[in-house]
């Protein structure tokens, strides 16, 4: 039988493996405060280079991490509306 994880944040996952604050993630795996404030937070997803480095530095399978839940990308239009003229 095939087991699926369940879908879960970055910060579910994090606290699993026993990282619990963000200065933590930064502090272990070498990343800016900044951009580990925004994965923990789903401002950016996690990406290959960082599924790479959470795996090596923390120990977290790389399976266990495609399972986090990516950002929804904004609602934002891809061209600035027309003017009236």
């Amino acid at each position: 039988m095939r087991t699926t994880l369940m879908r879960m944040t970055l910060p579910e996952l994090l606290q699993r493996y026993g990282v619990y604050t963000i200065r933590d993630l930064s502090r272990r795996t070498g990343l800016s405060s900044q951009h580990a404030w925004n994965l923990w937070h789903g401002v950016v997803g996690l990406g290959r280079r960082n599924i790479q480095r959470f795996h090596e530095k923390l120990g977290i399978p790389a399976e266990e991490l495609l399972q986090v839940e990516q950002p929804q990308p904004k609602n934002r239009p891809s061209t600035p509306p027309e003017e009236d003229a």
